[in-house]
């Protein structure tokens, strides 16, 4: 069995490469630089040119492959135009089975972008499991907010006081390799969260504690977010999705708790402290 991972050197798509890898399974990841492969993905990792703007990569990529793990990229109003054509290729090239990483809650809104493309993988006739996780740990340690927390020494958001079940993407990244790599796990769709809903006041203090000093709070209005990003030259597309990602966390969108990991993994979710301990090094 041959895996071909998209994303990979993303946060998820990572991990993922160094799971599959590691039980000694067939993995081409697939990346718009193959040329960096061999200092990137573990050894015997075939890394293999893609690029989600360039359809004359898929075929390539897709040769003998039988199954596929499929995140489109998650900062794009455009995700699931570009990934469509992949699905399509996809089909052609027999594969057997898709992971498609979305995001939790998409499939109470049949409009949005990455419910859309779930529906066109589930019309594609090719096996799928859906996996719809919860926001990050991992945007702490890097990225935007941890871009904020460095050069402040706070965290400015307008998430108010409201709770998130985030997840560690080490949990992500093993639901993944159990879905393509065990049975029973098609036509099934899993939301993934950490087992705690957190708010963004338990979430610097966690990360204060772990390095050492304090770091802040700060929560924002809607109105105050959005003329920072317009100052900071943000597309406004952009800025009018990351805004409706937020009224729907203070809306208590991302609070609930989900076992599919535990069911998947049979083992709890990484809590945040256990990942706050493993990348203390970055805030001190």
């Amino acid at each position: 069995m041959k895996i071909l991972v998209t994303g990979a050197t993303g946060k998820t798509g990572g991990e993922l490469v160094k799971l599959l890898a590691a039980k000694g399974h067939l993995v081409r990841a697939a990346t718009r630089n193959p040329s960096q492969g061999k200092t990137v993905f573990p050894q015997g990792t075939e890394a293999v040119q893609f690029d989600f703007e360039r359809p004359d990569t898929f075929a390539p990529a897709l040769l003998e492959i039988d199954k596929v793990f499929l995140i489109a990229r998650p900062g794009d109003n455009r995700s699931d135009q570009v990934a469509m054509p992949l699905i399509d290729e996809a089909r052609k090239a027999s594969v057997r089975h898709i992971v498609n990483l979305t995001a939790m809650g998409v499939e109470k809104d049949e409009n949005f972008m990455l419910r859309r493309l779930e529906k066109h993988v589930e019309a594609s006739g090719i096996a799928f499991t859906h996996l719809r996780p919860n926001w990050f740990m991992q945007n702490f340690n890097e990225g935007p907010m941890y871009a904020d927390i460095h050069r402040t020494g706070a965290l400015h958001l307008p998430a108010a006081d409201a709770r998130v079940s985030f997840i560690d993407i080490r949990d992500i990244a093993a639901v993944a390799s159990a879905a393509l790599t065990q049975p029973h796990h098609e036509g099934v769709a899993y939301t993934l969260t950490g087992g705690e809903a957190l708010t963004h006041f338990q979430v610097t203090q966690k990360i204060s504690r772990v390095a050492g000093k304090t770091i802040s709070y700060v929560p924002l209005s809607e109105e105050m977010a959005i003329s920072g990003l317009a100052r900071a030259g943000v597309e406004e597309g952009l800025i009018q999705r990351w805004t409706d990602f937020y009224r729907k966390i203070r809306a208590g969108f991302c609070e609930p708790i989900s076992d599919d990991v535990e069911r998947v993994l049979g083992r709890p979710p990484i809590m945040f402290d256990r990942y706050a301990e493993a990348h203390a090094a970055v805030w001190r």
